[in-house]
């Protein structure tokens, strides 16, 4: 196993939200498994929710996390303070971007 992704419903600024999660083992990072995972489970989500919007959220420092949410085709849409992260950056993609992606 070298890591785990998929979607669990987070609070994220206060609200409930469903949310792409993804976590890969330190020496299997950095070979696209992380956005290989989470473009099947936005297929999933928009193939069989009702959701149109997903989110994903870090910390402010986890670059890899930021680059693999803009690389299937999330954009930042809030960033806060928060006591866990000091601060967390939130990205989302639609169901209508992520059709025409």
């Amino acid at each position: 196993m070298i890591g785990d992704c998929g979607l669990t419903m987070q609070l994220i600024g206060g609200e409930i939200k469903p949310e792409i999660g993804y976590h890969i083992r330190a020496d299997k990072q950095r070979n696209g498994f992380a956005k290989e995972a989470a473009i099947a489970v936005g297929d999933w989500t928009f193939n069989n929710t009702s959701f149109n919007v997903i989110y994903s959220y870090m910390k402010y420092t986890n670059e890899p996390s930021v680059k693999t949410a803009i690389s299937y085709g999330c954009r930042q849409v809030d960033e806060f303070s928060d006591e866990i992260n000091e601060i967390t950056k939130v990205f989302t993609i639609s169901r209508n971007e992520w059709i025409n992606r």
